[in-house]
């Protein structure tokens, strides 16, 4: 008989674990398919395959970026420091042009020889 009694109430106890859920409040049911994610509100969901750099890089707050991204960026840094080196070079040498001429009037006899350094 003990073994009945307790046979129904682990039954009964069972049944009722399983027909317990409960939703917070505010929230919404959504059905979702296999290899669905939910991410909250307060969160950011990244792909599966986005790469990460370290677990914090950096102010943790700030967020993280994904690689495609990264790289874009890395691409336009380059850009800019090879445009960057190109007008450095043309102020180089447009110093050593300006020196020159300076010093062709400097030695210049006559006001025609001066003339002449920078035309």
């Amino acid at each position: 008989m003990k073994r009945l009694i307790c046979c129904v109430a682990l039954a009964l106890v069972w049944t009722g674990a399983q027909c317990d859920f409960t939703c917070p409040e505010g929230s919404k049911i959504s059905c979702l398919d296999a290899g669905d994610t939910v991410c909250p509100a307060s969160a950011r969901c990244v792909d599966t395959n986005a790469l990460c750099f370290d677990q914090f890089p950096c102010d943790a707050s700030e967020g993280f970026v994904c690689e495609s991204k990264y790289d874009a960026m890395m691409k336009d840094c380059k850009a800019t420091a090879e445009e960057h080196n190109a007008l450095a070079k043309q102020s180089v040498a447009l110093r050593e042009q300006r020196l020159a001429q300076k010093n062709c009037v400097l030695n210049a006899a006559t006001l025609a020889e001066a003339r002449k350094c920078v035309l």
